[in-house]
Protein backbone atom coordinates (compact mmCIF):
# COMPACT_ATOMS: atom_id res chain seq x y z
CA UNK A 1 0.00 0.00 0.00
CA UNK A 2 1.71 3.72 -0.83
CA UNK A 3 1.06 6.17 1.95
CA UNK A 4 -0.15 9.75 -0.30
CA UNK A 5 -0.43 12.56 1.70
CA UNK A 6 -2.46 15.83 0.27
CA UNK A 7 0.23 18.38 -0.33
CA UNK A 8 -2.00 20.75 2.82
CA UNK A 9 -0.83 17.35 5.62
CA UNK A 10 3.04 18.31 4.19
CA UNK A 11 2.79 21.80 4.35
CA UNK A 12 1.91 21.35 7.72
CA UNK A 13 4.40 18.67 8.75
CA UNK A 14 6.97 21.02 7.13
CA UNK A 15 6.38 23.70 9.04
CA UNK A 16 5.86 21.93 12.29
CA UNK A 17 9.51 20.53 11.77
CA UNK A 18 10.89 23.59 10.28
CA UNK A 19 9.75 25.40 13.60
CA UNK A 20 11.04 22.20 15.80
CA UNK A 21 14.52 22.42 13.81
CA UNK A 22 14.45 26.47 14.13
CA UNK A 23 13.43 26.27 17.55
CA UNK A 24 16.45 23.88 19.05
CA UNK A 25 18.82 24.87 16.89
CA UNK A 26 18.58 28.86 18.70
CA UNK A 27 17.56 27.56 22.01
CA UNK A 28 20.83 25.39 22.04
CA UNK A 29 22.63 28.17 21.16
CA UNK A 30 21.58 30.61 23.75
CA UNK A 31 19.97 33.06 21.28
CA UNK A 32 16.35 31.74 21.99
CA UNK A 33 14.26 30.95 24.60
CA UNK A 34 11.54 28.38 24.69
CA UNK A 35 8.28 30.64 25.59
CA UNK A 36 5.73 27.42 25.72
CA UNK A 37 6.74 26.26 29.82
CA UNK A 38 5.73 22.70 28.49
CA UNK A 39 8.07 22.63 25.61
CA UNK A 40 10.79 24.25 27.70
CA UNK A 41 10.94 21.91 30.15
CA UNK A 42 11.03 19.01 27.22
CA UNK A 43 14.26 21.13 26.33
CA UNK A 44 15.50 21.29 29.57
CA UNK A 45 15.56 17.27 29.80
CA UNK A 46 16.90 16.70 26.80
CA UNK A 47 16.82 17.85 22.88
CA UNK A 48 15.77 14.35 21.95
CA UNK A 49 12.40 14.67 24.58
CA UNK A 50 11.43 18.09 22.93
CA UNK A 51 11.64 16.73 19.24
CA UNK A 52 9.27 13.64 20.41
CA UNK A 53 6.52 16.01 22.15
CA UNK A 54 6.92 18.43 19.17
CA UNK A 55 6.09 15.38 17.00
CA UNK A 56 3.40 13.96 19.05
CA UNK A 57 1.72 17.28 19.20
CA UNK A 58 0.72 17.45 15.77
CA UNK A 59 1.18 13.76 14.60
CA UNK A 60 -2.28 12.91 15.27
CA UNK A 61 -3.74 16.09 13.50
CA UNK A 62 -2.31 14.94 10.14
CA UNK A 63 -2.98 11.43 11.03
CA UNK A 64 -6.94 12.70 11.73
CA UNK A 65 -7.17 15.30 8.28
CA UNK A 66 -5.14 12.14 6.47
CA UNK A 67 -8.38 9.88 7.56
CA UNK A 68 -10.56 11.98 7.37
CA UNK A 69 -9.86 13.06 3.45
CA UNK A 70 -11.06 9.70 2.31
CA UNK A 71 -14.21 11.13 3.43
CA UNK A 72 -14.73 14.72 2.71
CA UNK A 73 -11.33 15.44 1.11
CA UNK A 74 -12.60 19.50 0.79
CA UNK A 75 -13.26 19.27 4.32
CA UNK A 76 -10.13 18.19 4.93
CA UNK A 77 -8.29 20.55 3.38
CA UNK A 78 -9.88 23.52 4.40
CA UNK A 79 -9.44 22.66 8.07
CA UNK A 80 -5.70 21.68 7.37
CA UNK A 81 -4.97 24.83 5.41
CA UNK A 82 -6.72 26.47 8.75
CA UNK A 83 -4.26 25.29 11.05
CA UNK A 84 -1.81 26.07 8.59
CA UNK A 85 -3.00 29.66 8.98
CA UNK A 86 -3.14 29.86 12.53
CA UNK A 87 0.02 27.78 12.71
CA UNK A 88 1.74 30.87 10.50
CA UNK A 89 0.32 33.78 12.66
CA UNK A 90 0.81 32.35 16.25
CA UNK A 91 4.52 31.98 15.36
CA UNK A 92 5.19 35.40 13.73
CA UNK A 93 3.29 37.52 16.25
CA UNK A 94 4.60 35.08 19.48
CA UNK A 95 8.00 35.31 17.94
CA UNK A 96 7.85 39.10 17.29
CA UNK A 97 6.43 39.82 20.48
CA UNK A 98 8.78 37.70 22.82
CA UNK A 99 12.37 38.54 20.81
CA UNK A 100 11.20 41.91 19.20
CA UNK A 101 12.44 44.83 21.90
CA UNK A 102 9.27 47.52 22.16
Amino acid sequence: MRLKLCAESLVLSAICLTDMLLTLYFVMAGLAVEQNPIMAACIEHSPLTFVIVKILSFLPFVIGVEIYRRRSPYFARVVCRAAIGVYVVMFVVLTAAVNLPL
